[in-house]
């Protein structure tokens, strides 16, 4: 006898995951920008025009690897932000961590608990955590661009994720697009793909360069006047800021590079801010 429900398409098969053993393998992580870079210019590499027109919904998949590379990040600088900075642990104190990722992290990484409930999907998101978490704006005029930039790759991005690559009504409305009779799918060609990818890498580079600044300053002035300040960690402590923020990937490349060295920004800053 036909069901009702028979009509419209067959029973599905009963199936499940066979186990995830082989799924996961463990990775060496290197500073978040590195490796934030590494991803993100892994992705774009393998985005060539050919496979693009010859696959529509690569572009899509592409640029959503290239966000998600950058959630890493910041959801990484945030975390080593709060693991070194007292300023950054007073303004976290009172908000609330995941005690699944505290638990999986350990004492280690307890940190970046923190942020695992967060998308970072939004310029609003990544605004209100720096704030929130560290104590830092990002509203003067150097990330206003940027980060409304990352805001209209975060709108496609909502229609990628969640429709299937057909762009939402609302994210419609939020990035201007003029209403149709039929759905409109989010199309990510060569061009766009490099676009977005540039957005992107434009505005995590910005934050690397701002926080670094920030640490910097607070290291010069804010962490001496902690009752736990040990002037025989000073050259730690401004390693440790070092081996989170420093580029390597941009470095090989860089002009100038031999002078953009660890000793140097230390002396540089200790200049800046009168220690010596």
């Amino acid at each position: 006898m036909v069901e009702i429900h028979d009509y419209v398409n067959e029973p599905p098969q009963s199936t499940r995951m066979a186990g995830l053993s082989g799924m996961f393998s463990e990775v060496s992580i290197v500073s978040p920008v590195d490796q934030y870079l590494r991803s993100a210019r892994s992705l774009i590499a393998y985005g060539t025009d050919k496979r693009l027109r010859e696959n529509d919904f690569l572009g899509r998949l592409l640029l959503l690897g290239v966000i998600s590379a950058s959630e890493s990040y910041f959801r990484s600088i945030l975390a080593h932000c709060l693991e070194m900075c007292p300023v950054c642990k007073k303004a976290a104190g009172e908000k609330s961590v995941n005690l699944g990722g505290a638990l999986w992290h350990g004492q280690s990484g307890f940190s970046r608990s923190a942020f695992e409930h967060l998308s970072f999907s939004s310029a609003d998101e990544l605004k209100k955590a720096t704030n929130g978490f560290l104590g830092v704006k990002l509203e003067d005029a150097k990330f206003r661009q940027p980060l409304e930039e990352y805001e209209t790759v975060c709108q496609l991005r909502h229609g990628i994720v969640h429709n299937d690559g057909i762009l939402p009504g609302r994210n419609a409305v939020q990035l201007g697009v003029e209403g149709q009779r039929k759905p409109m799918a989010i199309n990510v060609d060569f061009a766009k793909l490099q676009e977005a990818a540039a957005v992107i890498e434009t505005l995590v580079v910005s934050v690397n360069r701002e926080l670094f600044s920030v640490m910097c300053k607070r290291w010069a002035i804010d962490w001496r006047q902690g009752i736990d300040w040990d002037e025989n960690e000073e050259l730690k402590l401004f390693k440790n800021i070092w081996a989170a923020f420093d580029c390597k990937e941009e470095k090989k490349r860089r002009t100038g590079r031999s002078r953009l060295t660890f000793s140097r920004c230390l002396h540089a800053t200790k200049v800046q801010y009168a220690l010596i």
